[in-house]
């Protein structure tokens, strides 16, 4: 009898040890609720997706898998529970459609089931890359040099307290001129800054203009205060313009000034050649 009481003691105690892990292993696995409305959008080089986060959901996070063709290999992000999107960045049209997966993560790492979405991104925008190019006095000349101060080098100085004058203590028929030889092509877009030297004999009005041999000028742009918004106090830096034909001199030739002068002055000059990056251009690979 004695044996047969301590066996059912035994059976019982492993039995309760049991009921006792079953009971541990439900408690471990805490299933999260799903988000809603699910939705993606994109803008240029950029896929949003968004969704609603129900209360109470045992959700710890949003996790989001994609194959990004840009990197070649698979990603996965994650959002707060707090947050109700998430951004992929650095998306391309040129890929098509992105495919996400999006499931919620409960603290014990338990997923709710999947959800997809996909969505063809706008295109990327191009990127500039600008390299200042060097210029030396000899790279300047000008059909008005002031005889009596304002060398045209000043320009170059990087002090804004020197200025390049054009001629007014004898005449020169206008419109004075600056010219730039930059010593390369100039084939994909270009910018240039300048400062003015003081409130007076400031360009309102000039025409950029561009050749190859020195010989054959065209009109690459016509700058006003009105339309660009030359003339101001500070330095004016233009913005990048694309190149629509090829030039390797420019011109800056004034055709008024702020005080009706047919003379003119400036202190700083640069000038930059810039190359443009299209990130939608096909792979090299492809």
């Amino acid at each position: 009898m004695k044996m047969k009481n301590t066996l059912k003691y035994f059976v019982g105690l492993l039995l309760s040890g049991a009921a006792l892990l079953t009971s541990c292993d439900n408690e471990s696995g805490i299933t999260p609720g799903e988000i809603t409305d699910l939705t993606a959008e994109s803008t240029p080089g950029c896929i949003i997706l968004r969704w609603n986060t129900p209360e109470e959901s045992n959700i710890r996070y949003i996790e989001v898998k994609y194959y990004d063709p840009l990197l070649k290999k698979d990603v996965m992000r994650t959002a707060s529970v707090y947050a109700n999107s998430i951004e992929i960045p650095d998306t391309r049209a040129k890929y098509g459609e992105y495919n996400f997966t999006v499931q919620s993560v409960s603290a014990t790492g338990d997923r709710s089931a999947l959800q997809s979405i996909s969505k063809v991104s706008e295109p990327a925008e191009p990127t500039y890359v600008s390299t200042q190019i060097a210029l030396t006095a000899a790279d300047l000349s000008t059909n008005a040099q002031e005889p009596s101060e304002g060398p045209i080098a000043n320009l170059l100085d990087g002090n804004t307290g020197t200025f390049f004058h054009t001629a007014w203590s004898v005449e020169i028929p206008g419109p004075h001129w600056l010219q730039v030889n930059l010593k390369k092509e100039i084939t994909e877009a270009y910018r240039f800054e300048y400062a003015p030297r003081n409130a007076n004999n400031r360009p309102t009005d000039f025409d950029l203009m561009g050749s190859m041999d020195d010989n054959e000028w065209f009109l690459i742009k016509n700058f006003t205060k009105e339309a660009d918004g030359i003339a101001g106090d500070e330095t004016y830096a233009s913005e990048v313009f694309d190149v629509e034909q090829p030039f390797k001199q420019i011109r800056i030739v004034v055709n008024e000034t702020n005080s009706k002068s047919v003379f003119w002055t400036m202190s700083i000059f640069k000038f930059y050649s810039v190359t443009v990056e299209d990130p939608e251009a096909p792979d090299t690979n492809e």
